[in-house]
Formats: structure tokens, sequence, C-alpha cells
């Protein structure tokens, strides 16, 4: 191909979508530090202590006196200590976060599930509309390939211009948004080429959760043993701090950051936690429990998954950021911010090239126009969807404020 064919399909693919790339580029990157945002607008959001360790029992007695007659869903400690510990409550049919202060137990506040992180992470990852949504946006990864392999045989011998001083950026100069387009991209290159290929990964995974062709590790036998049982327990559900101990002593090394109670007393208590792997998210290392006798039904290490459970635990921690404390997450949101600004600079280049022959439709054509009101429609259904969150009329979890 000549240079010019690659020029127009450099061009084709970043003006196809070019407003839903940038809205994806942009949510994605404000996404990244959705948590981190939260702690900045509310105090509740905050930790009073900076120790990574996590008093399951103290919490636990801030529930019970807080919160007599609640349940509890799930528990959950960041991996950024700084940030409050998440406690999901069944509070009379109804749903509430509550935030303490993990290493201590202290009572930082409460909230509906409606929040900043469930806004951007529900229009970054669907667009707020369910199968198709995530069929469109794990699609465009398809995009940045051809963007990134045509950009090589655009920018001719890329590789001397790192350096290049580019032109002051002035609004209506074509020339001077392709100096920073380009150099932008050239810094970039090897984020945006993560974000293709997580996105790629992301892609297929929908596939195959589509096609219902598994790619994951089973459960252990003993989990799925209880589960034909079907029967009902009478004895009551495990406490957290009881789940805590029965988890820590089946798997000492593990850093228990998330404790989750099962609908009915035949499913198992999930514990999960960080067990100083490279890459992996939090449900790579698990333990599960018998929610009434708290017996270990088996446990999962990460060190020992197959490669495409490897693959799919890997995935998000590397397009986020999410694996090394909020360092490489202010790095991720840094590339982040060039890339959206690399997709903007492209469409912004595009009409500059043609405004003065044709009208902004025409310029946008078809698809430009439905990617616009793709972006207009997840805006308006991410904002009345995001503070939906509906809870189980079973739980098998303790009843707080009850005496044992």
């Amino acid at each position: 191909m000549s240079a010019r064919q690659w020029f127009n399909v450099h061009s084709w693919a970043g003006l196809f979508v070019g407003a839903l790339l940038f809205v994806t580029c942009l949510s994605g990157t404000l996404a990244t530090l959705s948590h981190e945002l939260e702690y900045l607008s509310d105090s509740q959001f905050r930790a009073i202590s900076d120790s990574g360790d996590t008093d399951f029992a103290a919490i636990e007695r801030t529930l019970n006196t807080h919160y007599p007659g609640a349940q509890v869903m799930y528990l959950a400690r960041h991996k950024q200590d700084y940030l409050a510990t998440e406690v999901q409550l069944k509070i009379q049919g109804s749903f509430r976060f509550v935030y303490v202060d993990g290493a201590t137990g202290a009572l930082l506040g409460e909230g509906p599930w409606a929040r900043i992180s469930r806004f951007l992470r529900n229009w970054h990852m669907t667009l707020s509309m369910g199968w198709t949504g995530k069929l469109i946006i794990t699609s465009l990864s398809l995009l940045l390939v051809v963007l990134l392999v045509s950009s090589l045989y655009v920018y001719r011998q890329w590789w001397r211009h790192f350096l290049k001083r580019p032109a002051a950026l002035t609004l209506c100069k074509r020339n001077s948004w392709s100096d920073w387009h380009k150099l932008l991209g050239l810094w970039s290159y090897w984020f945006i080429l993560v974000m293709a290929l997580t996105g790629l990964w992301y892609l297929v995974e929908h596939g195959l959760q589509t096609a219902k062709i598994d790619h994951y590790v089973a459960p252990p036998p003993a989990v799925t043993q209880l589960a034909n049982q079907n029967e009902k327990s009478t004895r009551p559900p495990l406490t957290l701090s009881a789940a805590y101990q029965a988890a820590k002593q089946a798997f000492p090394s593990l850093d228990i950051r998330y404790i989750s109670y099962p609908q009915h007393s035949h499913q198992a208590i999930q514990i999960r936690g960080y067990n100083d792997d490279i890459l992996l998210r939090l449900r790579a290392n698990k333990v599960y429990l018998h929610p009434a006798t708290g017996a270990v039904l088996g446990i999962q290490k990460g060190e020992q998954l197959p490669l495409v459970p490897r693959l799919k635990d890997t995935a998000d921690p590397l397009h986020f950021g999410n694996f090394a404390g909020l360092g490489t997450k202010l790095i991720w949101a840094f590339f982040g911010a060039l890339m959206t600004f690399v997709s903007g600079a492209g469409v912004v280049m595009g009409w500059l090239r043609v405004r003065r022959k044709t009208s902004a439709i025409r310029w946008l054509g078809v698809s430009g126009v439905i990617a616009i009101a793709l972006v207009l429609a997840s805006v308006v259904a991410t904002s009345m969807s995001f503070s939906v969150r509906n809870v189980p009329a079973q739980l098998f979890s303790p009843v707080l404020g009850v005496e044992k």
C-alpha cells in the first residue's frame, strides 16, 4: 500500500466513530481515578488510618451497633489503603453502602448505590446499554489496532521525532494540531497498544460469554456438591470475623480484602484477596467456605491458574493500571489523557481539512451521526440507570445486632 492509502485507512479508522472513540477514552481515563475522585469529593470515602491491616472484628462490632436488623451482602477493601472499606448492606429490602475505616472499624458514612465510580464504570464499560453496549465498546479495539498499524506507515521515520518541538497549538491551524497529534501519539503508543490488546481480550471474552463457553476455573467439587444438596441449613450463617479466621487459617499468606455472602445456605461464602502475585485481580485468589460451618470447601491460587483464566484475571489490572498503588493509576490516567487528546485532535484535524469543501453533517456521514447519537444516548441511559441496585429476596447472612 502507498503512503496515501495508509493515510486514508488511518483517517477512516479515526473518524469512523470518532466521537464514540473520544468519549470512551475520556470515560476510561476518569474511571481509572474514579475512587480517587470520590476520595476528594467527600470525607466518608477516606480511610482514617493508613494501615494495611483489616480489623474484621471491629468492623463487625460497628455494623452490629449502628445497623441492627441489616444483613451484609459483601465487604470490600480497596488495594489502596487510603480509601474507605465498603460494606454493602440489605436493610429492610433496600440497599445501602456503609463506609468504615478498615484498620479500626470506625464508621465513616453511608450512601446509595449511585456514586461517581458507578457512573463512570457503567458509562465506560457498556454505555449502560447491556450486551449491545459492551459489544460496541470492545469492538473499538479493532479500530485501535488499525490506527496503531497504519500510523507507522503514515508517520514516516517516526522514530526520529520523539523530541521534535511541535508548533504552538492554534485552534484553526491544522498543522499545529497535526504536530501535537503525532508527538503525543508517539509517546503514548505503548499505552494505546496496551488498551488495544486488553480491549481485544474483552471482545473475545464477550464472545465466549455469549456463546456460553466455559473459559474460567470451575468451582471446587465440594462447592458443586453443596449446591446440589439444595438443603436448608439449621445452623446460623457464619459471622464476618469467623469467616475471616477460617479463610486465614486455610490460606495464611492471603491478604483478605473481600468477603461475599451467598443468597442460600447451599452456596459457599467467597473470600478473596491478594497473594503477592503480579498483575492479578482480586478474584484470582479465593477461599470457598461452608456458609454455616466455616468448613473449607476449596482454595484457588492465582499462581496456579491456567493460561486463559490468567489472561482473564490480568486484563483488568492492566487496562486500568490498578496493580501497584496510586503511582500506576496516575501514570495510566496521564497517558489516558494523552490518548484522549490524540483521539480528539484527529477528529479536529479531519474537520479542518475539509471544512471549506463540505458541511459538518456530510463530513460526519452516517457513522459519525450514529456515533454522536450513541454518545448522547449513553449519557442519558447512564444517568437514569446508575442509581439502580436490586437486592436479593433471600440472603444467607447474619442478621446484625442479634445476640449469637
